[in-house]
Parts: C-alpha cells; sequence; structure tokens
C-alpha cells in the first residue's frame, strides 16, 4: 500500500475515534500511537496472522492487537462505508450493462476477480449448502466494478 493511501486511512480513523489517538497513563508515560493500532490492524487483514503473531513487530499486544482490529474495521466501515461500500442500485447496474453492451460483452456487469475463501467456522447445519468443489465450506467473494470504479460491491455467496 502506497503511503499517502495508508496515511489518508490512518488519520481518517484516528479524527473519527478517540481510541486511535494517543493517550498518557497515570504515570505520564505515552500509551500506543494510532501508527501502531491501524500498522497491527492492516497486518492482521492483508497477511491473514493471528494478533499475537505482529508482537515483535509492532510491540502491542495480541488483545490489545484484537481490540484495535475490531475498532479498525468499525471505524472504516463507518467513515468509508457510504462511499465505498455502497451496493449498487438500478441506474448503476443499467449503466453497467449498457457499456458492456457497447463494448460487445451483452448482459456482462464487469466482475473484477472474485475467489473461494474457506469458512472455517461455518455452522455444521450449513456445511453442505458451502461445500463446492473443495472439501471444506467456502464463501465466494466478489468485486463489480466499472472501468471508472463507479460502483463497488462486494458480494458473498455460496459456491
Amino acid at each position: 500500500m502506497r503511503r499517502p493511501l495508508f496515511k489518508r486511512i490512518k488519520e481518517a480513523v484516528k479524527n473519527h475515534d478517540d481510541y486511535f489517538k494517543n493517550k498518557y497513563d497515570a504515570t505520564g508515560k505515552e500509551g500506543l500511537s494510532a501508527l501502531q493500532k491501524c500498522i497491527s490492524s492492516m497486518c492482521i487483514l492483508a497477511y491473514g496472522v493471528p494478533a499475537d503473531a505482529i508482537d515483535k513487530y509492532v510491540c502491542i499486544g495480541d488483545s490489545t492487537a484484537r481490540q484495535a482490529l475490531h475498532n479498525f474495521c468499525r471505524v472504516v466501515i463507518e467513515v468509508f462505508g457510504e462511499q465505498y461500500l455502497r451496493a449498487p442500485n438500478e441506474a448503476g447496474v443499467a449503466r453497467l450493462l449498457q457499456e458492456g453492451e457497447n463494448r460487445g460483452f451483452q448482459g456482462m456487469l464487469g466482475i473484477i476477480d472474485y475467489m473461494h475463501q474457506e469458512w472455517r467456522n461455518c455452522p455444521t447445519a450449513w456445511k453442505g449448502q458451502f461445500t463446492g468443489r473443495e472439501k471444506h465450506p467456502t464463501m465466494i467473494l466478489e468485486a463489480v466494478a466499472s472501468h471508472d470504479l463507479w460502483i463497488r460491491h462486494a458480494y458473498f455467496g455460496m459456491p
């Protein structure tokens, strides 16, 4: 991730929630910075590592890393959700279909990418519905967008 993008996310998160602002304890010692909390959260999300695996890199405890991750995800959804995580509306879908038709792809929305993500904590009752060609339950993660990234949508579906 480029540095200006990371800084923009960090500042937006810090300005939105007091959890990410620097605090001092009773002795005057400074606590964890917004930078440490954001880096630990992004490492957990990007690399899928457990919270205690980033202790040596960011110098943050596993319970604090989990709490930072929870707050980070909540704040990112609150701050950026309306702009980047909105579902497509009728006008947007019609525009994408027309754009695809003009380019010679009738009925195509323009899927950027999709992947099967393993669902480790799938309830036993649902296991058969979510097990496809893989031996374990998965969910399909799909992103749809136009060439100018006007519509962004994540779809979580069955395989």
